[in-house]
């Protein structure tokens, strides 16, 4: 058996409500999916925040911004108009969510950035949280329109989003400005004190994989559930968690991850709609939080699923996508459980066993009502089940699982008790633990994980 423990004389970085966001491609806006008329985003999108939904992706450096109707370049994939913003505006209004808007950077035109910036402002007013410029501009010379040529560094990189900075500012005084939106740790590296140019320091994180080349390639590895909860991946998000800390203090602005999920090649991976992928981003999540990042932005897309898609929200099918109606896939239950810690200061977790718990990672934030909460998340994928010993006399405690048939299940998911439904409904039963001489029992079966609410009892009278 073990034994946890939590340090509440020790607490750390606050997780700031709404901390748990998604992030979705430019060219979302023209489908018209981003809008107030779909109820079953609104509401999922309710159960997570109000948070900070990001617009940016690849597709922002091949998106055209258009106010009269002119026709756009070759290279646009998408065109993003006021009308469009006005849709977004409704979506941000029904569910209390920020906008942070990217604008392209790819085709180097900051007057026209500054004017998309300029209208967003008007249109959106309050919940516009930032400008981003660009999108993972160290893989610009590898892209297949090569965006830039082989000798664009970090330095003129620099100078390139100084100009964009100015127009930008001039437009929209006291806008905020986000990036550099990094696809790769090695220009943030070599930013340091430079990168305070930016009000937030973004960067993306996908977990080890091997994406194609080029359209005449194919996907050399995609990590399958173990690799995905394995210990090496963890110690990757360490490494990349420690590097952004360091530039943060450097720059002495804060961070954020503005995109992330476990499938980067065109959000496709065979672990992505599994319970694996659950327990990863609560892991992560949490990880990122308690390192002192602000928020985190889980992409992608808020069309048709498709069989291995990574986004947390999609439609089922064809008919669905073309009115709107989206579910929540495996990864959202993550995020729904990792947002249940919001709200209150990480606190340092020690646990005791006789034997290694590798595969297991503990979490735990203390709200100023005193509510303590606690994630036990089991990223073990098969084994036997652990017991846990939760000494805390003189409280209550109530747990909600994350649970499914197994690591690789694609439905039959839950979270306390109850599935979030096709209409984007969600009703948890929470269970009283078993109590016995002033410590709480817990059973922690493999891929499973749960939160925990600790309250004090009332005092006697």
């Amino acid at each position: 058996m073990a034994t946890l423990k939590v340090d509440l004389s020790h607490p750390g970085h606050y997780f700031a409500v709404g901390a748990i966001g998604l992030s979705t491609e430019s060219n979302e806006l023209e489908t018209g999916r981003l809008d107030a008329a779909h109820d079953s985003l609104v509401r999922l999108m309710r159960l997570l925040g109000p948070s900070v939904l990001r617009v940016g992706g690849n597709s922002v450096d091949r998106s055209w911004w258009s106010t009269t109707g002119k026709t756009p370049p070759t290279w646009a994939t998408s065109t993003v108009t006021p009308g469009d913003l006005y849709a977004l505006r409704g979506l941000l209004v029904a569910t209390g969510w920020r906008v942070l808007l990217g604008v392209d950077l790819g085709h180097f035109e900051p007057a026209r950035a500054a004017e998309e910036a300029r209208v967003a402002s008007e249109i959106l007013g309050s919940y516009l949280l930032g400008i981003e410029i660009g999108n993972e501009p160290d893989g610009y010379s590898g892209m297949d329109d090569d965006l830039r040529p082989a000798s664009y560094d970090v330095e003129e990189y620099l100078r390139e989003v100084e100009v964009y900075d100015k127009m930008l500012s001039a437009a929209v005084p006291g806008v905020a400005i986000y990036g550099p939106a990094l696809g790769k740790i090695g220009w943030l590296a070599q930013m340091g004190a430079a990168a305070s140019v930016f009000s937030e320091i973004t960067q993306h994180y996908y977990p080890p994989v091997t994406c194609p080349a080029g359209p005449s390639d194919s996907v050399v590895h995609q990590p399958t559930v173990s690799e995905l909860l394995s210990p090496a991946v963890r110690q990757q998000e360490d490494e990349i968690l420690d590097m952004l800390g360091a530039v943060s203090v450097q720059a002495d602005r804060p961070t954020r991850i503005g995109e992330t999920g476990d499938g980067p090649c065109d959000g496709n991976s065979p672990s992505s709609p599994t319970l694996g992928s659950a327990l990863w981003s609560l892991d992560w999540a949490l990880r990122a939080a308690s390192s002192g990042v602000t928020g985190l932005n889980f992409h992608g897309h808020f069309g048709l699923c498709g069989p291995d898609n990574q986004s947390p929200i999609c439609a089922p099918s064809a008919a669905a996508a073309s009115v709107g109606d989206v579910v929540p896939q495996a990864e959202y239950y993550g995020l729904l459980a990792a947002s249940r810690l919001e709200g209150g200061r990480f606190v340092p977790v020690t646990v005791t066993s006789d034997s290694a718990l590798t595969n297991m990672t503990t979490w735990a934030t203390v709200a100023p009502n005193g509510t303590l909460r606690i994630v036990i998340d089991n990223l073990a994928t098969t084994g036997f089940a652990q017991r846990i010993l939760l000494p805390a006399p003189g409280h209550r405690a109530t747990e909600e699982s994350l649970v499914g048939p197994s690591a690789n299940a694609r439905s039959g998911i839950s979270l306390g008790a109850a599935p979030v439904t096709s209409a984007g409904r969600w009703r948890p039963r929470r269970t009283t633990l078993y109590r016995a001489a002033g410590s709480f029992h817990l059973v922690v079966s493999p891929a499973t994980a749960v939160v925990i609410s600790l309250r004090r009892e009332p005092a006697s009278s």
